[in-house]
């Protein structure tokens, strides 16, 4: 699958693809970062910037639009409305016990340390599960983001690492 959205991107500058990587959920920085310093080339810094530009404009539509989607939804699918709240529940009920009460601090530690789906897509929808207040999951999501970028990109600087 990686390898379909890295051929899609070709001929897309590669400060751009640097973006779109970082944007997109299954690559996120983990994979931006080291691909702008050694498939691209770019400089370091630039890539570290590029990636958590790309990583941060997600956080913005997904949490914000989930609300919006639910009430589109509501409004216009109300027959779908039932399987989106189950769905939301359950996460709610599967994070609630062991996060909740963390806050902003448990979507910091989420991002950090960078594992596979644990990147901004993920942590966003928790932060709507969880119904963390916009204010404190910005806060830790971006934050985690920032510790998570970073070190990933002393990973790949300092052993040439691909996560």
């Amino acid at each position: 699958m990686t390898d379909a959205i890295i051929s899609a991107l070709e001929g897309v500058p590669a400060w751009m693809r640097v973006i779109l990587l970082s944007a997109i959920p299954i690559t996120e920085y983990q994979l931006s970062i080291p691909f702008g310093i050694h498939e691209y080339q770019l400089p370091p810094a630039l890539v570290f910037v590029l990636a958590v530009v790309g990583a941060t404009l997600i956080f913005f539509p997904v949490y914000l639009g989930l609300e919006l989607a639910h009430e589109l939804i509501e409004k216009y699918f109300p027959s779908l409305l039932r399987p989106l709240d189950m769905a939301i529940a359950r996460a709610e009920f599967k994070l609630k016990d062991r996060y909740a009460k963390y806050g902003a601090l448990a979507l910091f530690m989420f991002l950090v340390i960078p594992f596979p789906l644990t990147g901004v897509w993920t942590a966003s929808f928790a932060a709507v599960a969880l119904k963390i207040p916009f204010k404190q999951a910005a806060l830790g999501i971006l934050l985690g983001m920032l510790g998570g970028a970073t070190f990933v990109l002393i990973l790949t600087l300092a052993g040439g690492a691909v996560l």
